[in-house]
């Protein structure tokens, strides 16, 4: 994490997320969640799937983001943290099925060398907006662009129905 990313951007839209699911499969609030791990154990077809996100690196602000997610309660979005040997990060974006970068650069004029680690290894990128992030980022061709987490909320529930 360095300066020119907001995890909090992440962390709502995961939030959005977990809640318009939530909604859209009129699940209520008090259902517990045992019962749901029940469910997809026995088969049970859901339109949207749980997600699991995985932020890597050991940035300044780490421990504050861990203890905001303890807080969040999400029952069908996971996240973990960790620090990855180079060699495991191409593995790691290998088994993913997408990546969000949030770096919005303060200068405006770099590009983050994570999208392109992303682009080698197949994985298709929402990334956050700013001036000159569509050299990489081709809209609907490999990835999506997004400004505020609702956006990102809404391009999740797009691409995992």
């Amino acid at each position: 994490r360095t300066p020119d990313e907001d995890f909090s951007i992440l962390l709502e839209a995961a939030l959005m997320y977990d809640r318009r699911v939530a909604a859209t499969l009129g699940e209520e609030d008090s259902m517990d969640e045992g019962q749901l791990w029940i469910d997809i154990k026995n088969g049970k077809q859901f339109d949207y799937p749980r997600l699991l996100f995985v932020i890597t690196g050991k940035g300044p602000d780490r421990k504050k983001y861990e203890e905001q997610i303890k807080r969040l309660k999400l029952r069908r979005v996971a996240f973990r943290t960790m620090w990855l040997a180079s060699e495991d990060y191409p593995l790691l974006l290998g088994s993913a099925d997408l990546g969000v970068s949030l770096h919005t650069s303060s200068s405006g004029l770099d590009l983050p060398m994570k999208v392109v680690d992303m682009f080698g290894c197949g994985l298709p990128v929402c990334a956050a907006s700013f001036s000159c992030i569509e050299e990489l980022v081709k809209v609907n061709r490999n990835g999506l662009l997004f400004s505020t987490s609702s956006e990102l909320a809404d391009e999740l529930m797009m691409l995992f129905k």
